[in-house]
Parts: C-alpha cells; structure tokens; sequence
C-alpha cells in the first residue's frame, strides 16, 4: 500500500457483520466512528443546488454524497456507469 485512496465505502445504514478479533474490533469501531464524525461534520461538505436541467456527474468510489431536503415537485434521474466503460471512452476521446 502506497497510503494512496482508493475507494470510500460509507452507509450507516446498511453494514454486514465483521469478522474481526476482539482488538481489531475495538480498533475499526474508534476509526469508524472517527470517520463519521469528519464525514458528518458540515464543514467538510460542498453543497451544491442542483437547478432544473442541471446535470451532476461524480465519481461514486471517491465521494461521499447525499441530498438535503427540500420543497416542492422535482423529477430527479439517476444512473450508472463502469469505471472501465468510463475510462475506456475517455482513452478514445483523448486520442482524438
């Protein structure tokens, strides 16, 4: 390992059970909650309002995201690509 980021993985609300020794789990509980209370932190967020016809692209491995709440009717669409779908247009783009 390099130190380098790779993924970030974070849902509070759905986790599986660890097999992890007594130590280790003491140790991923502390580092968890470290985690939470940076990612919860207000400070370390960028908000961006999306407005109609605006688009948001974002790489899903690297961020963290949520939505704030909100009034009103909106129509809101999601979808989704692969790393390699993504990079592999990328490569034939910059060729160009």
């Amino acid at each position: 390992a390099k130190g380098e980021l790779i993924q970030v993985t974070f849902n509070n609300y759905d986790r599986a059970p660890f097999l992890l020794s007594d130590e280790d789990t003491v140790r991923f509980h502390h580092a968890y909650g470290l985690f939470h209370k940076y990612a919860s932190d207000q400070r370390n967020w960028l908000k961006i309002p999306l407005r109609p016809g605006m688009t948001l692209i974002f790489d899903n491995w690297r961020n963290l995201h949520g939505r704030m709440a909100y009034t009103g009717k909106r129509v809101f669409y999601g979808c989704y690509h692969s790393r390699a779908d993504y990079e592999s247009k990328l490569r034939v783009l910059q060729a160009k």
